[in-house]
């Protein structure tokens, strides 16, 4: 099994080349929080398609998925928005009791875009987590 180094070194080894640069990690109650920067005008479904792949495949080599959290930046400053990915959605498509096209209807539901991207960064804690309802 991987551990929360070794998942984020991934995401940082595979998706360089796909734009998408892993700049910090944490983990903060069985949660693993990666703050990336991209290029990408804002939260774009491709650089999300593209961290989920990475993350599936990661859990068809053996890595046991953990809630992620991950926290979109601008490559010249600002914020785009975060989006998650849940632990059990993994097993749900491993199992076939969810759809490819539902897991990221599930993971698509959980963007938290900017009120304007790239917006100035969030201070520490200032933001709450996808799904939550909360405004930054």
């Amino acid at each position: 099994m991987e551990s929360v180094p070794r998942i984020v070194d991934r995401l940082e080894q595979h998706l360089m080349s796909l734009g998408v640069y892993v700049e910090r990690h944490a983990r903060e109650s069985g949660t693993i929080h990666v703050e990336y920067e991209t290029a990408a005008p804002g939260l774009t479904t491709g650089d999300i398609g593209n961290v989920c792949s990475e993350l599936r495949e990661a859990y068809q080599d053996g890595w046991e998925p953990h809630d992620c959290t991950f926290w979109a930046f601008h490559t010249e400053g600002g914020y785009h928005g975060r989006w998650a990915v849940e632990a059990g959605w993994f097993d749900a498509l491993d199992r076939e009791y969810i759809s490819e096209t539902d897991f990221s209807t599930l993971v698509l539901s959980t963007r938290d875009p900017a009120s304007e991207s790239p917006a100035p960064d969030p201070a520490f804690g200032e933001a709450e987590p996808p799904g939550t309802g909360g405004s930054m």
